[in-house]
């Protein structure tokens, strides 16, 4: 049975139907995230937590005010929320994915007596322990509160960019991994490292009771937060940017551009809205994601 899959999906992606359709999801997406910058409406539906919040508590006080039948369909759109702790279905979705395409490595190894080095994707090796690492963060780190929300629309978009994803980074044309090459290796673990130690930092800040879980925000310190408001952003741009550097390819480039894209723009409104919220008090080095840059 498992052979027959390894041998379907290595036919699509001979065929490159597959590829097409990877190249066509990251498109569109990254044209949708250009837009989102420029067009208020598209940006709404790209916002979650905090910022999805307080949108959608503004909205409720407003709503009245609409007449029309498309601003009261428009209402509805906008208050289409789902809490944050779904998260981690979408690393349960990558993990299915990207395990078939690693089982599949490993049947074609079978049959050309290769060694694991020589068939298996090290990019979708280092995507399992990314997808393993974020579930398991999500799933006893990360504390959600009632405001720790997205739009559907954001939720849809998760879900579906770890089922393609998992396949747009994966490599067919396996190579021989030199000291050099696998320099990216290190970029990733660097990356792996900021991101734990933010994300630890963040839940921190919450309290463990869960009837406190509507305390103000507070604003993290230590660690890259002393340069930056979204360590975990800039950390997860380095580890897609370690999986272009091991995969060169058009589709990987457009991954990683997607991801640059989805999280400049979310780092851009936290940084806002600790900066309106916070103001003086907030730490006047700090850069939205890229330190002394942006």
């Amino acid at each position: 049975m498992m052979c027959d899959v390894s041998s379907l999906v290595h036919a699509l992606g001979e065929e490159g139907i597959l590829k097409l359709i990877c190249t066509a999801y990251y498109t569109v997406g990254c044209f949708a995230l250009l837009l989102s910058f420029h067009f208020k409406f598209i940006n709404e539906w790209s916002l979650h937590g905090k910022n999805l919040y307080i949108k959608v508590e503004k909205g409720e006080t407003e709503g009245k005010k609409t007449l029309s039948a498309i601003s009261k369909l428009r209402g509805k759109i906008d208050h289409m929320t789902i809490s944050k702790k779904h998260f981690a279905r979408f690393y349960v979705v990558g993990l299915v994915v990207n395990s078939v395409l690693l089982i599949c490595d490993l049947s074609q190894r079978a049959e050309s007596k290769q060694t694991a080095l020589h068939c298996i994707s090290i990019t979708n090796v280092l995507l399992q322990v990314q997808l393993v690492r974020r579930l398991l963060e999500q799933l006893l780190i990360v504390r959600t509160t009632p405001k720790s929300v997205m739009h559907v629309f954001s939720y849809l978009l998760g879900v579906t960019f770890y089922i393609v994803t998992p396949y747009s980074l994966h490599k067919n044309d396996k190579r021989e991994y030199t000291t050099v090459g696998l320099l990216p290796v290190v970029v990733f673990l660097l990356g792996t490292l900021i991101q734990y130690d933010s994300h630890v930092r963040l839940a921190k800040l919450r309290p463990k009771d869960a009837k406190k879980l509507d305390n103000p925000y507070k604003v993290p310190h230590g660690g890259l937060f002393y340069f930056v408001s979204c360590p975990h952003y800039f950390a997860e741009i380095l580890i897609y940017l370690s999986f272009l550097l091991l995969n060169w390819n058009f589709i990987s480039l457009l991954s990683c551009t997607f991801v640059c894209l989805v999280l400049i723009k979310n780092g851009l409104q936290t940084h806002k809205w600790y900066l309106r919220t916070v103001r003086e008090a907030y730490p006047k080095q700090r850069r939205a994601i890229f330190p002394y840059i942006l």
